[in-house]
């Protein structure tokens, strides 16, 4: 690994060779309405350095442009963004005008979902791309709800319910029986390894400690995405200027991750003043979005977002509530060239997260529970000229995010015993009786230090057109929050049995902070062989895991990811592509640095009606699960799809067939042993004279107490596998109707590669008369969602009207355990001192091992649900000067949908239905000249 920087550094410097002979593009920029042509725009081609601005006549010009599909980006302040794909030829020059509208509502062809034929920028894999357009058209209050348009993401109605994660090309299987079962559920596994880049710096919950761990009871009460993916419900829907979501194999410039990549881009830049609400039964937003230009270097944009959610109105008066603040600076440290636009870009991001559910004493006595998150987050990124052609990108992090949970609750004990000793011996205990106010909080400040140096090259030679990128990633991630803190006399556990001690109060600023050191190259190369276009983007990433808490310190653990995708256009309207790679997520914080699990063996349990008159004796034994081997989980992923793109107005078809296997997921390992149980006699046990027993010196006798250690291990697999369609049709013109069709079908197993010791298991611990207790293989489960989404959109540009119909079908939902309710499934027995007794298949069914034929609890067999479809609604319409009017009724029907369970009368939402308003300001205001 000592050779990775030198490698680096002579991969890194090729040859520039002459350029090839390429086309140009070029066309003018005009209104949609008038035809007069647009001066001043700024015209992009995405993913690339070429960037201009329109003359006096609205016309633009690239020359040298590499052959191949392309998209064109135009924006103009006080109009919407026109994004127009192209597909560039070998030799001359294509012309392609494009409109600008004051609205989206107004552009010829209006953006309801993610742009089907578009590209992440610098990426081949398959993406999506959801622009402001589309984001303005979704109902949506966080980043979850824009992921929506993509296929096979369920819709949920606007509001923060509840934790929003997402994980793609995966559906979730059946929780886990209990913690035995190996740890987090496969939707937390997915939702982990998706990485979310917000505004070019990873948000990260590898240092989110807000869980009590396998042990808890009170989880379920926590909001915390702890062991999960990113709450998307800090990043506020109407701040996102556009959303490129990797869904196939990433670039090697994108690491820490197992499932795909998530980009979102704010809105920075100037930009006309704007104030957007939202108002439905249960949701309440606003938000203020503006940004001018101060001077002729410097521009500075500022956005508000404030929102509130009744969680369950009429049951609690639970609420949750965000406010998100973003304040962005720009300085162009010189004129635009052709290689780069010199700049650096500051940005100061706030937001606060809180859910709050008060006591209702007629409904839950005692119960309450409330959580809050506090994020800041300061980033820089400078971007340089690289030669002529290239561009040096330096960028910077500091994220901090505070968090703290509380959850207050009536317990209920029967009379055993417990000690507070944090050593291992012997104590006197006392007594947890009766009812009892439990109250926990667990404080957490994460912290984030991240920075990036990346060079982007464009060069010809051997006959192609490079995109070359070489880069060095540091990343600091640790804890220093006060931890987890409750009074041991009133524990949130309640289901101690003698053996499996409460835990302890625990403190996340003595944990060390976790430091990682990526590397990696990339090239995109193309080459026309006449009207055939080929493109290859290959690559390499060095993912390092150092021992120590620096950088500086040693490798502890390293994975190299190749990375390779191909794509073939032998015509305009037609790509064939493909990809395979491999992928790595580091363990969390939290999984890395387990807490110490202590077991409270009771030694002398003698309880009598007169307190004075007990006795209790346990003897603590301290066990650390922490795993010096804990490393990469490691994704690999193989995709190929065709795409059909027969004009702008015309045909488009988009299929890919994939496959995403992750090996060595984060999970718990149950490793069996035992501990020695001392029994004691009494000098004086007569009762009615006040004082307790006479302990007799030594133990008299011993037994054995089996116990499991939850050691946290590379244990768990994800496999995911399935086909992705998106299908626009062209526009029918006489009714201006068009029909946008998504669907995707996922089949998911997850498995634990561990042992599963069964509900009964703790039984087992404090009944000697039980020789020995059946285990089971690691937990298998699978899932297969077949989900399809209809979009019918009637658009009338001269009105400024748009009404969406969306259909969302749920054409299959299959949910197996393939051993759990099978009594001949166990692998063997515990004993009672830890020993592992396999049992061979063929003799499950004698007799002598009748008693090992019981059900794994909490298993099912097979769960399916019928077919089951639900319909929303949406109308938007123009307002004088610019602004915007929608109705939204999603699951206009109100259709209950499957049953689920007998606790959840109805899977699909209810019937919600609001409006949103958006009204420009400049008119007030003044909105200052200038770019976007």
């Amino acid at each position: 690994m000592k050779r990775l920087p030198l490698l680096l550094v002579l991969v890194a410097a090729p040859l520039w060779a002459q350029q090839t002979d390429r086309a140009g593009v070029t066309g003018s920029v005009r209104l949609a309405e008038s035809g007069v042509p647009v001066p001043g725009a700024l015209v992009t081609l995405e993913g690339t350095p070429y960037r201009t601005l329109t003359d006096s006549a609205g016309v633009y010009r690239f020359v040298d442009v590499s052959p191949g599909p392309h998209v064109i980006l135009v924006r103009r302040i006080g109009f919407a963004p026109a994004r127009v794909p192209i597909v560039v030829p070998t030799r001359g020059t294509l012309l392609q005008d494009v409109t600008l509208a004051r609205t989206a509502l107004q552009m010829p062809d209006i953006t309801v979902t993610a742009e089907p034929a578009g590209r992440a920028r610098g990426e081949l894999g398959t993406a999506s791309v959801i622009d402001r357009a589309a984001i303005a058209n979704q109902v949506a209050t966080s980043l979850r709800g824009v992921l929506e348009l993509l296929p096979g993401v369920p819709s949920q109605p606007p509001g923060l319910e509840g934790v929003q994660q997402v994980g793609l090309r995966s559906v979730p299987t059946s929780q886990p029986v209990g913690f035995t079962a190996g740890g987090p559920s496969a939707a937390d596994l997915a939702s982990f390894g998706t990485l979310i880049i917000l505004d070019g710096v990873p948000v990260s919950n590898n240092a989110n400690l807000q869980s009590t761990g396998p042990r808890g009871e009170l989880d379920f009460l926590l909001q915390s995405s702890a062991g999960g993916g990113v709450d998307l419900r800090r990043i506020p829907a109407s701040t996102i200027e556009r959303v490129e979501v990797i869904r196939g194999i990433p670039s090697a410039r994108y690491g820490d991750l197992t499932q795909g990549v998530v980009i979102v881009e704010t809105r920075a830049g100037v930009a006309g003043p704007e104030i957007a609400g939202r108002l439905d039964e249960r949701t309440v937003e606003t938000s203020l979005v503006g940004g001018r230009r101060l001077g002729g270097a410097h521009a500075v944009t500022a956005t508000v977002d404030a929102v509130r959610t009744r969680l369950r109105p009429g049951l609690t008066a639970e609420d949750a509530t965000r406010v998100a603040v973003q304040l962005a600076h720009r300085l162009q440290l010189g004129p635009a060239r052709y290689g780069a636009e010199p700049a650096l870009n500051s940005r100061l991001d706030l937001f606060r997260l809180a859910a709050d559910n008060p006591e209702r004493p007629e409904v839950f006595p005692g119960r309450a529970s409330a959580s809050q998150e506090f994020g800041l987050r300061l980033s820089e990124r400078l971007r340089l000229g690289l030669g002529t052609r290239g561009v040096l990108t330096v960028t910077a992090s500091a994220d901090y995010v505070r968090s703290r949970a509380s959850v207050q609750a009536l317990r209920l004990r029967s009379a055993l015993p417990f000690t507070d000793r944090t050593t291992e011996g012997r104590a006197t205990g006392r007594y947890v009786i009766g009812e009892y106010l439990s109250d926990l909080r667990i404080e957490g400040d994460a912290w984030q230090l991240y920075s990036r140096l990346e060079a982007d090259r464009m060069f010809g030679g051997f006959g192609f057109d490079h995109r070359f990128l070489a880069g060095v990633e540091l990343r600091r991630e640790w804890n220093d929050g006060a931890g987890i803190l409750f009074d041991i006399e009133r524990p949130a556990q309640v289901t101690f049995n003698g053996v499996q001690g409460f835990d302890r109060p625990r403190r996340f600023d003595a944990i060390p902070p976790v430091a990682t050191t990526a590397i990696y190259v990339d090239d995109r190369l193309v080459r026309a062989f006449g009207p055939v276009t080929a493109t290859l983007q290959a690559g390499l990433r060095a993912d390092l895991f150092h021992r120590g808490t620096t950088w500086f310190s040693g490798v502890r653990s390293a994975v190299l990811q190749p990375r390779l995708n191909a794509e073939l256009a032998p015509a305009p309207w037609l790509r064939l592509r493909a990809g395979i790679g491999r992928t790595a997520k580091v363990p969390s914080v939290g999984s890395l640095f387990p807490t110490r699990q202590f077991f409270d063996v009771v030694n002398v349990n003698w309880f009598t009606t007169d307190p004075a008159e007990r006795l209790a004796v346990l003897t603590t034994f301290v066990r650390d699960p922490t795993n010096p081997d804990l490393g990469f989980a490691v994704g690999s992923k193989r995709e190929a799809g065709v795409q059909i793109v027969t004009g702008r107005r015309g045909l488009t078809l988009d299929v890919v067939t994939f496959r995403d296997r992750t090996r060595g997921g984060v999970g718990f390992r149950s490793e069996p042993g035992f501990l020695v149980r001392e029994l004691f006699d009494f000098a004086d046990s007569t009762t009615g004279t006040g004082q307790p027993p006479t302990l007799i010196e030594p133990a008299t006798r011993a037994d054995t107490v089996p116990i499991l250690l939850d050691v946290p291990a590379n244990a768990l697999t994800l496999d995911n596998r399935g086909v992705e369609a998106t299908l626009q049709l062209p526009e029918i013109r006489p009714l201006r109707l068009r029909l946008h069709v998504q669907g995707a079908w996922v089949k998911t197993d997850f498995a634990s590669e561990g042992l599963d010791f069964g509900r009964g298991f703790g039984t087992f611990q404090v009944n000697g008369a039980i020789p020995r207790t059946p285990y089971w293989d690691g937990v298998t489960r699978k899932s297969e969602r077949f989900l399809l989404t209809y979009r019918l959109v009637h658009h009338r540009p001269d009105l400024g009207l748009v009404i969406t119909v969306l259909v969302e079908h749920i054409a299959r939902d299959v949910r197996e355990d393939s051993v759990g309710a099978d009594t001949l499934s166990f692998a063997g027995y515990i004993t009672r001192t830890g020993q592992l007794v396999p049992v061979p298949s063929a003799r499950r069914g004698d007799p002598e091992f009748a008693d090992l034929r019981v059900a794994r609890g909490g298993s099912f067999a097979r769960q399916e649900v019928p077919a089951d479809w639900f319909l929303t609604l949406q109308v938007s319409k123009t307002l004088p000067l610019g602004g915007r009017l929608s109705f939204y009724a999603f699951n206009a029907l109100d259709r209950q949908g499957r049953i689920a369970s007998a606790i959840a009368a109805r899977t699909f939402p209810r019937l919600r239905f609001g409006l949103e308003v958006t009204l420009p300001l400049g008119s007030l205001l003044g909105a200052g000249g200038g770019l976007p």
